[in-house]
This record gives structure tokens, C-alpha cells and sequence, in this order.
């Protein structure tokens, strides 16, 4: 057994070179991360939302009072196929870093066999069994497998992320499809009344042109107003199949456009709080997914630097071959090996150098990608603030347009009834009720949406 003392020394240095190096982790890259957001200067409020700098709502309640809209946004995240699909890819990125832990382990192996030779003569004959029980083990005396481990992590953590962005980028979806649906539905009722008024003059025309009080030309131009007010619902139809049909689709469920709405917008609260650009780091999955990335690419770099050094890895087994089977297991029989390899390339033509410049730009690409990934988080929040505004802004404007264009029209009719103006004049009035009409419902909807918007810009829920 004395003859087994250096290799045992050897294999006690190894496992204790490895277990020193395992308290040692990669150069941390926060500070880099830091130095990137910081450069972009970014001010301590928005610049559109002064008055909304309170903390963010942790869930799409906090801004939604719309049970039935809150249960769909829920039906969408069990049903919906393209979230299954990342989710998946979590679940691989959880085995990738199953996989890279392995690498601390040994690994154990055993096999058997049975054999038989004889000559051509007699025929005797001879059996041969063996058994062995195997077992390897490579050292991590650079780090190489901890810094796989820790990219590794960050992979699940950019995943992770990414699934987020995805929930809570159909949430919003539904959200905002659900609000045109509805507006939709709006828009044919306004056209079904707009058409019934043509239908009405059209009548009215007939009959004073029976009377030969208006001529042919008038009958026309109703005629002709009444056939662009059908074509104008026919339209208005299908884009409320259309939009049905896509409210469908993210709900996970069969297009077939026959799904109800309800006929008022969900109620959004109106002021989003918006809390400050700082925030957006902590809050934004596209920016944690580019951070978490940033991370990644630094531990990689370091897999890559210790490709440099020699590798050391430990064998051993015990094995067995016998004449008979009952033998096999007899310790007379077995015999024990151990083995040592150390392991370097002496010369590569300057590969490794190359990787390691490599993997380096790859880290660098990482972090600018993440200052990128940043400035359009903000653009992006300030952008929607700014378009909640500008609608707040525009209400007031356009319900007063539709309230005075729809005024001007009823004028208009009675003094059509009363032969004080033409026919053209009424239903030039009309179209412009009609378009006021339409601009005020597209108005609310979108003013839905910029709140339903402006809230994902800001990150989504964090449950």
C-alpha cells in the first residue's frame, strides 16, 4: 500500500488546489454595468412627467379597474402558445446550468462482460468474465468550470427576463386589443346611425322630388351618400371581425370572430405613476435581460482565460477478470488503479490568444448593447409620457369639435326642412359630424392604450 503513497499525495494536492480556487469568483462586471448607465446623464425626473413621479404599481390592478379585462389578460397567460414557447426556453436554460455544474463532479462508470475462446480441436471451452468500477474527475484549478457555472446562471437570469418581457408584453396586448375591439364596436354603431340619417334624407329627398320641390340632382347626391354610408359600415364590419379575430389570437383561442365585447373602454386610472429613470433599471425585463447578459459574456471571458493554463484531471478504478463468474467480486481478484494527467498545449498558432481577444470584445459588445438597451428604455417611457399628455391635451379640444360639429348639423336639417339651404350643405355638415364623431371615439381609445403603453414602457407588473 505504500507504493500508492505519492499518488494519493498527488490527488490530495489537486482536491485541495480545487477547493482553494472555489472560494475565488470572476471579475465582477457591476461597476462596468454602473459606468454605463451613468454616462447617459440620466436626469432624477422625467421630463414629461413632473407630476408623476410616484412609485410604480407592482401589478396591471393597479392601473386597470376592469374585472372583465383583468380575467381575459389572465386567460392569455395560460392559453396563449408563444409564451409557452418561452417558457421553454427557461426551462432549457435551468438544464444548461444543471449541465455546467456537473463539471464539479466526477465521473463514475462500470461495466461488465463475458467471453468465451476455444481451439479448432476439442473444442474446450475457455470463459472470461471481468467487471469494472471506474471513476474520473477533472480539477478546476483556473476557475474554468466556476466561471461556466456563473455564465450560466446569468443565461437563466436573461431568460428569465425575457419570459417576463413576453407576459407582459401579450398582458398589454390583450389590454390594448381588447380597447379596439371595443372602439370597434363603437365605430358600427356611429356608422349604423351616420347610414340611417342618409337613408332618412334620402327619404325626405324623394318625397319633395315627388312633389317637385328638389330636383334629380339632390336625389342623387343622396343616392350616392346613402351608397358610400353602406360601404362605409361594410368596412366598419370587418374591422370589427378583424379586430375580434385579433383579441382571439392572443387569448389562445380559435379566430373565428365571434367573441363579444362589452360596449365600454376598460377604465384606466388616469395618471400612470411613473416613478423615476432610476427606476427603469430595476424594472425594465429588457434591461435586466441585457444586464444579466453584460454578466454573462465577463464569465464566459473568463472560461476562455483559462484555456490558457494546464488542465488536471484524476482517474481511477477498480476492476476484475476471472475464469469464473462466482469470482468476479473476490478481492483476491480485484485490482486498483489510479491515474494522473496533466495536460497543456504548447503551441497553437496563436488560437487561444485569439479566443480570449474574442470572448473580450464579446463582453465589451455586451456592455454597449446594454447602455443601448437603456437609452431606449428611456426614450421609450419619455415618449409615452409625452403621448398621455398630448392626448390629455387634445380631449378637450376635439369633444368640443364633435359637440359643435353635431349642433351645426341638427341647424343644418331644420333649415334643409325649411328650404333655407341646399342638400350638399347638410351633407357636408354631416360628414363632419361624422369624422368628429369618430376622431372623439378614436381619441378615448387611444387614450386607453397610451396609459395601457406607457405602463409596459415602465417595466409591467413585478409579481
Amino acid at each position: 500500500m505504500n507504493k500508492l503513497t505519492p499518488a494519493l499525495a498527488l490527488v490530495l494536492v489537486a482536491a485541495l488546489a480545487s477547493a482553494c480556487n472555489s472560494t475565488q469568483t470572476p471579475a465582477e462586471p457591476g461597476s462596468l454595468i454602473s459606468q454605463e448607465a451613468s454616462a447617459l446623464s440620466a436626469p432624477e425626473a422625467w421630463a414629461f412627467g413632473p407630476e408623476v413621479d410616484g412609485e410604480v404599481a407592482d401589478t396591471w390592478a393597479g392601473i386597470i379597474r376592469d374585472e372583465a379585462l383583468l380575467a381575459l389578460m389572465e386567460q392569455a397567460l395560460a392559453a396563449n402558445p408563444g409564451l409557452r414557447a418561452s417558457a421553454e426556453s427557461v426551462r432549457r436554460s435551468e438544464a444548461f446550468l444543471r449541465q455546467s455544474r456537473s463539471g464539479l463532479l466526477p465521473g463514475i462508470g462500470a461495466s461488465a462482460g463475458a467471453s468465451g475462446s476455444s481451439d479448432f480441436e476439442d473444442f474446450d471451452l475457455t470463459e472470461r468474465y471481468t467487471a469494472s468500477l471506474d471513476a474520473s474527475w477533472e480539477a478546476d484549478l483556473w476557475g474554468a468550470i466556476r466561471s461556466d457555472i456563473l455564465a450560466s446562471q446569468y443565461d437563466l437570469e436573461s431568460a428569465r427576463a425575457v419570459y417576463r418581457a413576453s407576459r407582459e408584453s401579450l398582458t398589454a396586448g390583450v389590454a390594448r386589443a381588447y380597447a379596439v375591439a371595443i372602439d370597434a364596436r363603437h365605430q358600427v354603431a356611429l356608422t349604423r346611425a351616420t347610414l340611417a340619417a342618409q337613408e332618412e334624407t334620402l327619404r325626405i329627398v324623394d318625397v319633395r322630388y315627388k312633389l317637385g320641390a328638389a330636383d334629380r340632382r339632390e336625389q342623387v347626391l343622396a343616392e350616392s351618400d346613402v351608397a358610400n354610408a353602406r360601404d362605409s359600415l361594410e368596412l366598419a364590419l370587418a374591422s370589427q371581425r378583424s379586430a375580434i379575430r385579433a383579441l382571439e389570437v392572443l387569448l389562445g383561442r380559435y379566430p373565428d370572430g365571434t367573441m363579444t365585447v362589452t360596449d365600454a373602454l376598460p377604465v384606466v386610472v388616469d395618471v400612470v405613476l411613473a416613478g423615476q429613470p432610476a427606476d427603469l433599471l430595476r424594472r425594465r425585463p429588457d434591461v435586466l435581460s441585457a444586464e444579466a447578459g453584460v454578466r454573462a459574456a465577463f464569465a464566459s471571458t473568463d472560461v476562455t482565460r483559462a484555456s490558457r493554463w494546464p488542465g488536471l484531471s484524476l482517474s481511477g478504478g477498480v476492476s476484475s477478470a476471472t475464469s469464473d463468474l462466482a469470482d468476479v467480486l473476490d478481492p483476491a481478484a480485484l485490482a486498483l488503479s489510479l491515474g494522473l494527467r496533466l495536460a497543456d498545449t504548447l503551441f497553437d498558432g496563436g488560437l487561444t490568444d485569439a479566443r480570449i481577444a474574442a470572448a473580450e470584445a464579446s463582453g465589451q459588445i455586451a456592455l454597449a448593447n446594454y447602455g443601448a438597451t437603456v437609452l431606449d428604455a428611456y426614450a421609450d417611457v419619455e415618449g409615452r409620457l409625452d403621448d398621455v399628455e398630448t392626448l390629455r391635451n387634445r380631449s378637450a379640444f376635439v369633444e368640443t369639435a364633435a359637440k359643435n360639429a353635431r349642433e351645426t348639423l341638427q341647424l343644418a336639417e331644420i333649415q334643409y326642412k325649411e328650404g333655407a339651404i341646399d342638400l350638399l350643405d347638410v351633407l357636408t355638415f354631416r360628414q363632419r359630424s361624422f369624422q368628429a364623431d369618430r376622431t372623439l371615439l378614436s381619441l378615448r381609445r387611444s387614450q386607453v392604450e397610451s396609459r395601457i403603453t406607457l405602463y409596459l414602457a415602465l417595466g409591467g407588473a413585478i409579481e
